[in-house]
């Protein structure tokens, strides 16, 4: 049974009997955590191997990790709620296993691990006070988030023009100053944009806007995976909506992919198969080798690929099943394929429809870039963490505030 769209804010989530002035001002600060996790990434210095930087890493820990822990500190019941919201048991489980596994890694700081798996669920939990229950909040900062992303996707445009790089595809800065890195958080920020509907022709405008901004960054970065991700998960977002307009728009988009794989064939073949199946050949031995613990979450390892020695999979499944074991790719798979199938089930909310964009985004992306699921926060966490957390508001009573509260 749902409530109507004017039901008092107190019903659910956001705004709850006996709140206190502070905590809904971690709340709020929780919010810029929330934008600064995003924005961040494409905006800081990154450390070594793209990792997010310090000042990116401090500004985060008040904003979102320090806030979060006293929340849950001031509310246990809260904490307690979220242990069992769809799939988040099983995700906990995964972080555990993952905590476990460093009773035999090899990696150079456990800790640092340790503390990556911590922020994942300090992330997910945070979530839940930033969205649950409050739909005009979760679009206006999806959406916040991705026209900031199109500002910044411009400005590296510009730059890449005066300073084009060695191999001419394009890049961002710190963490996102790798094409592949950046060719997903983009993707993902104009997924976020899409589904949303405005009215008049300022907000479309500024949309169209900043969706074509992202969409010439996502194609100059000359990522392969990333645009076929991109067209196929436009294909289904546009096909859900279910009306003749749909249908148009997505023999629109057919249309428009099929005239640039047509003009850069070239450019598609050029640089063939980038050693993904000798990658994934290595990647099934190295798995073999400790097939039921793996090495342990963090462990280095080399695989060689041609004249390539490389330190990761390539491919989100197989690093998962070289570092975790046979466990952890089992619980993850199933885990990937009820967020699917939770997201395809609400097709018909936005929300619904931006996770099920991303969800197909993320598919096919994982395959072939950003192998690291149990990270720091990087691009990789808008196509898999993002969209877990978004999916447990799905099917919720909506909370909107009444017209003479606004």
């Amino acid at each position: 049974m749902t409530t109507s769209l004017h039901s008092h804010p107190q019903s659910r989530g956001w705004t709850e009997p006996g709140d206190t002035s502070v905590t809904g001002w971690l709340r709020r600060l929780l919010i810029v955590g929330m934008a600064w996790l995003v924005i961040g990434m494409a905006v800081m210095p990154a450390g070594v191997s793209y990792n997010p930087g310090k000042a990116y890493q401090d500004v985060l820990a008040l904003t979102m990790w320090l806030p979060v822990i006293i929340l849950s500190a001031m509310r246990p019941q809260r904490l307690l709620a979220f242990c069992t919201l769809p799939l988040m048991p099983w995700v906990i489980v995964l972080l555990a296993w993952g905590w476990i596994s460093l009773s035999w890694t090899h990696a150079a700081r456990p800790a640092d691990e340790a503390a990556r798996n911590l922020s994942i669920l300090l992330f997910l939990v945070a979530c839940q006070w930033v969205f649950n229950g409050d739909q005009r909040r979760t679009k206006w900062l999806l959406i916040g988030c991705s026209l900031v992303l199109a500002v910044v996707a411009v400005f590296d445009m510009i730059h890449g023009a005066l300073h084009p790089a060695a191999d001419g595809r394009l890049t961002g800065i710190g963490v996102m100053a790798n094409a592949n890195l950046a060719a997903a958080g983009m993707g993902a920020g104009l997924l976020w944009l899409w589904p949303w509907r405005f009215d008049g022709w300022r907000g479309n405008g500024v949309k169209w806007l900043a969706i074509s901004a992202l969409a010439l960054f996502v194609l100059l970065t000359f990522t392969r995976s990333a645009w076929a991700a991109l067209f196929v998960s436009l294909i289904v977002v546009v096909l859900c909506r279910g009306s003749r307009r749909a249908w148009l728009y997505a023999g629109l988009l057919c249309a428009l992919g099929a005239i640039g794989v047509a003009a850069g064939l070239h450019l598609l073949l050029q640089r063939g198969w980038s050693l993904r199946p000798q990658i994934f050949a290595q990647s099934v031995k190295l798995f073999m080798q400790h097939p039921w613990r793996g090495l342990g979450q963090g462990s280095p390892f080399q695989i060689k690929a041609g004249k390539e020695i490389l330190d990761h999979a390539h491919n989100m499944f197989a690093q998962l099943a070289i570092e975790l074991g046979l466990p952890a790719l089992l619980l993850w798979m199933c885990l990937w394929l009820a967020l699917g199938w939770r997201a395809w089930r609400h097709r018909h909310e936005t929300v619904g429809l931006v996770v099920l964009g991303l969800w197909v985004f993320g598919t096919i992306a994982v395959q072939f870039d950003l192998p690291h699921l149990l990270d720091s926060p990087r691009p990789g966490w808008l196509i898999t963490w993002l969209p877990l957390a978004l999916s447990t508001t799905l099917g919720r009573p909506v909370a909107v505030k009444p017209a003479n509260d606004a």
